[in-house]
């Protein structure tokens, strides 16, 4: 995929509420990717949507030595493209940050649209200041680089039970986090916007004054039947 490409269905899928998305999967027979029991940083935070640059990183399994095992800036800095959306995993480790401000506006400075950890954030005003959007399990003060040491880059990771694997489609908002298989990007965006376009015109009817079933049947006829059964 190109650049040209990779940005194209990053800004297609920042515009698409997660709720449509994940509708979406399911009327498609798609295992669910939604990642439940995090939060946002931020709950004003923009929708965000980014392939997945997975991290993985785990307890350090040598005493604190001066050497920083962590290097998770490094692979900001050597492996991260725009259009990346940073996916750490932590293995729930709460009582350290895996990141903090610099790393994140570092991330976005690279094109990273934001990101997303089972583990702790720091200096979270600040990020969200800047406009970075994230989701994290809470914030914790402490560094990590005397506890953490990350083991694999660009691997399969679990998040609150969800497989991510690189290059998979990752969308973040208001409402939670939904990740699409890189495999289906295509296919899950087609019928997400439907079900978009379809639940604009519902809500265009119901201000017309017509029933909820009246306004369903309109929209369908007017955006098309194929999913009408998905979303409100």
């Amino acid at each position: 995929m190109t650049a040209e490409e990779r940005m194209m269905w990053v800004e297609r899928y920042s515009a698409l509420p997660t709720e449509n998305v994940a509708d979406a999967m399911d009327g498609l027979g798609l295992k669910r990717g939604s990642v439940l029991g995090l939060h946002p940083i931020d709950p004003s935070q923009k929708r965000a949507a980014g392939f997945a640059r997975t991290i993985l990183q785990k307890r350090r399994s040598t005493p604190w030595d001066g050497v920083n095992l962590a290097k998770h800036g490094k692979v900001i800095d050597d492996k991260t493209e725009p259009g990346d959306l940073l996916v750490i995993s932590m293995g729930g480790i709460m009582d350290v940050s895996t990141g903090g401000d610099l790393l994140a506006l570092r991330a976005q400075l690279r094109g990273v649209q934001g990101e997303l950890t089972d583990g702790c954030l720091r200096d979270t005003d600040d990020i969200a200041a800047f406009g970075f959007p994230a989701y994290s399990a809470g914030t914790a003060p402490n560094k990590s680089a005397y506890d953490i040491e990350t083991v694999g880059v660009d691997v399969p990771v679990t998040l609150c039970g969800v497989l991510i694997f690189p290059g998979d489609m990752v969308v973040m908002d208001r409402t939670g986090v939904v990740v699409v298989p890189s495999g289906k990007i295509a296919e899950v965006y087609e019928s997400a916007s439907r079900i978009a376009k379809r639940e604009e015109r519902v809500a265009v009817h119901l201000r017309e004054g017509k029933t909820l079933t009246e306004s369903r049947k309109l929209a369908a006829a007017e955006v098309g039947q194929e999913d009408s059964k998905i979303g409100i």
